[in-house]
């Protein structure tokens, strides 16, 4: 298959020593994929609200790709993305500015579960263009070509055999991109979808130049006071539900304004409450904003029990292990215990 990069990249492609199946049973896909962004001039790039590490790191890891390739490009988030990830290269490329997906020939959508998850779901319904490629075992499927692969542990894991798959030559930058999506998706390769197949494509990926060590530095382990701060709140509060033995916590908007803290300061904190022994999953409540209130979810494959399905009945949604929602209310303590009562009320649930 002549790649997009043909004649485009001054680094050739080393021999490949990392070898995937995650797409042998999509290769019609993957060359359709190819062919049209191959044809494209004017590319958006859309994830979803809330960007995680895969999330920007798969849509920068494209975007890379692409302007090597000679492509205009846009990369667009409906939120900020969290600062932690500022160390990706190209980050600044990143833009909440609302865009016109008429304007471009060919629209990809990463990592979105649904399509109004990108906020422009009305457009791209009108577009002629739309690929989406994520890894959301409840994915839609709402483009023209779809990608989608429940097997992978995150976007960037498809991304990256992808690239491999077209003979793409993977570059430094790219290899941070997707390493760091990868990274973050899998728990720092603690969850249960790290697999053998995933960590050859890390020790790839790191031979094309990304760091894990500096990855992993700025994704988890360098934390901000604010962030030390409202951490101790949140794990001050674990409650374990007397029916089904959950543990929770809950932040309120109160807290990230004394703390000084954003809601992506709280990052990892759901994961320390799922360490709890005997408990079924793991849930922390933020109300990050007045009146809207983010769930997230967590849980192991020894617990027994699929969190996706309750982000989906507050409509949210995610994975069996990790997924997340968000509700609109205020979160307030009344009599002793903490609640969620309507945003325009204070005291009723």
């Amino acid at each position: 298959m002549q790649s997009i990069f043909q004649n485009t990249i001054p680094l050739a492609a080393p021999a490949n020593p990392f070898r995937s199946s995650l797409l042998a049973d999509q290769t019609d896909t993957v060359r359709e994929i190819h062919r049209r962004l191959k044809g494209a001039q004017r590319v958006l790039i859309a994830t979803h609200e809330h960007p995680d590490g895969d999330a920007a790191g798969s849509s920068l890891a494209l975007l890379h790709a692409l302007r090597y390739a000679g492509k205009q490009v846009v990369a667009y988030i409906p939120d900020p993305a969290p600062d932690m990830l500022s160390f990706l290269p190209a980050f600044a490329q990143l833009t909440c500015d609302i865009p016109d997906p008429a304007q471009f020939d060919t629209v990809v959508v990463l990592d979105a579960t649904y399509v109004a998850r990108t906020h422009l779901a009305e457009a791209l319904a009108q577009h002629p263009a739309v690929i989406c490629i994520d890894h959301h075992y409840d994915n839609q499927g709402e483009g023209q070509l779809n990608l989608v692969v429940p097997e992978a542990a995150a976007t960037a894991h498809i991304l990256a055999v992808f690239f491999l798959e077209t003979d793409v030559a993977i570059t430094t930058d790219m290899a941070t991109c997707l390493l760091t999506g990868i990274f973050t998706d899998t728990g720092s390769f603690m969850h249960d979808s790290t697999s053998p197949d995933i960590l050859q494509l890390a020790s790839f990926l790191m031979s094309r130049g990304a760091r894990l060590s500096h990855i992993a530095h700025e994704t988890y382990q360098k934390k901000e006071l604010s962030a030390l701060q409202i951490w101790g709140r949140a794990l001050s509060r674990i409650m374990i539900t007397p029916k089904g033995g959950a543990a929770v916590s809950v932040v309120t908007q109160r807290d990230l304004q004394e703390c000084r803290a954003t809601l992506d300061d709280l990052s990892g904190v759901v994961n320390m409450l799922n360490t709890l022994p005997d408990t079924s999953f793991a849930l922390l409540l933020c109300e990050h904003v007045p009146g809207k209130i983010k769930g997230s979810l967590r849980s192991e494959p020894h617990k027994h029990t699929d969190v996706s399905a309750i982000a989906k009945a507050l409509g949210g949604g995610g994975h069996k292990l990790a997924a997340g929602f968000e509700i609109e209310g205020r979160i307030i303590k009344q009599n002793g215990s903490w609640r969620i009562v309507s945003a325009a009320s204070s005291g009723s649930s």
